[in-house]
């Protein structure tokens, strides 16, 4: 097993908790882009929740109450760094991708997200191919991509 270095400990914290809510939120959203959330959507939800600490009960009433909450704004989400910007966007194809495509409405989102964190339509449509030649996977041990930071 490798030893963590003290560099390993500073890039585990570097994600702010306003970027873990963001990310939380941009997932949501993205989710209810197709008007629906289906049973594997909300698994993987769920598992980004408790990957980024947050309470199972808060985020299945996040989950619950997404659809329907006319508060929860569809404004893109920006984060702190291009890097953390980066791999909400491969959690975010993930996501679109659990049920084998990417609908016009969960595209065009994704694509304004990379947009408002200075990514291209270019960046963002290689890691879609990406994915798809992977087979589903955006990783060697296809670990979700938030897990690298933190």
């Amino acid at each position: 097993m490798a030893q963590l270095t003290p560099a390993d400990d500073e890039r585990r914290v570097t994600i702010s908790f306003v970027d873990k809510s963001n990310y939380y939120r941009g997932l949501l959203v993205l989710a209810r882009r197709d008007r629906t959330i289906e049973p594997r959507e909300r698994e993987l939800i769920l598992q980004f929740g408790k990957i980024l600490d947050f309470d199972w009960r808060f985020c299945e009433a996040a989950i619950d109450d997404v659809l329907k909450n006319r508060h929860v704004t569809e404004e893109p989400v920006t984060f702190a760094d291009r890097e953390t910007a980066e791999r909400f966007l491969r959690d975010g194809i993930r996501l679109a991708l659990v049920d084998e495509k990417i609908e016009r409405r969960e595209f065009s989102w994704l694509r304004t997200v990379a947009q408002a964190n200075g990514l291209t339509e270019e960046w963002l449509d290689a890691e879609i191919r990406r994915f798809r030649e992977n087979g589903g996977s955006l990783g060697p041990a296809d670990e979700l991509a938030i897990q690298e930071l933190l």
